[in-house]
């Protein structure tokens, strides 16, 4: 898929369903460009999270898609902290943790899934980013071959790496918060990807603050599939 294609479009569904993850998890994602021009909230608790990276398939861009995803973050009021984790250590409650996946995906429809989130979990939170899936719609060779990406593709791996990331997060904390605008917008195109800003709702923000704090949230509006795409034309702010 090239990147001058601006109407693809890229499904990203929290799937609860669909087998694309050994513990049954599925997919889930989304972007949208336009910077807000805010103060920060004040942090309600440290997030934190733990790269895991089995296969090595995000080396060399994994330092700039934690910086990416600790931005949209931060963007919301978590302060988040990272560290690299190995595929034998116990999950840890406290922790979310940040599985890259060396596989494709592809939901019932044939479309890309990016990013995958269950609806609960036994022991602690976890989300799956499936790297050739996002490396395919924003151009690249989904094998990871890098003989003419160069520094400025590999930027934009890392970019779109880190916006999927920080997408799953929030569903991850926040089970109950459905697909909408900005970040948590079903589906990405390839320019929503590597834009130069995403923004995220005021809303999402609250919801992801109360979690780490601890407080209730409301149950996931539905149970089951749960699939969206955008069609047709890029999105705008």
């Amino acid at each position: 898929m090239s990147r001058r294609v601006a109407a693809v479009v890229v499904t990203l569904a929290s799937i609860v369903g669909l087998a694309v993850a050994d513990d049954g998890s599925t997919p889930d994602l989304e972007g949208v460009l336009g910077p807000r021009a805010r103060a920060l909230p004040a942090p309600a608790a440290t997030l934190r999270l733990v790269w895991l990276d089995p296969a090595g398939v995000a080396i060399g861009v994994g330092g700039l898609a934690r910086d990416e995803a600790r931005s949209l973050l931060a963007r919301m009021g978590a302060s988040v902290s990272w560290r690299r984790g190995s595929p034998r250590e116990p999950a840890r409650p406290d922790e979310v943790r940040v599985i890259l996946v060396d596989r494709a995906a592809l939901d019932p429809h044939g479309r890309p899934i990016l990013g995958a989130t269950p609806p609960r979990f036994d022991v602690a939170p976890f989300v799956w980013v499936h790297v050739p899936s996002v490396r395919a719609v924003i151009g690249l060779s989904p094998s990871g071959s890098r003989s003419a990406d160069d520094l400025v593709s590999e930027r934009q791996l890392a970019i779109a790496l880190g916006r999927v990331v920080a997408h799953e997060v929030v569903h991850a904390l926040v089970p109950s918060v459905p697909h909408g605008t900005g970040l948590m917008s079903a589906a990405f195109t390839p320019r929503q990807l590597t834009a130069a800003a995403l923004r995220s709702d005021p809303e999402v923000g609250l919801a992801v603050r109360a979690a780490l704090r601890g407080e209730p949230s409301l149950p996931p509006a539905a149970t089951g599939v749960v699939a969206a795409t955008a069609a047709g034309k890029e999105l705008v702010p």
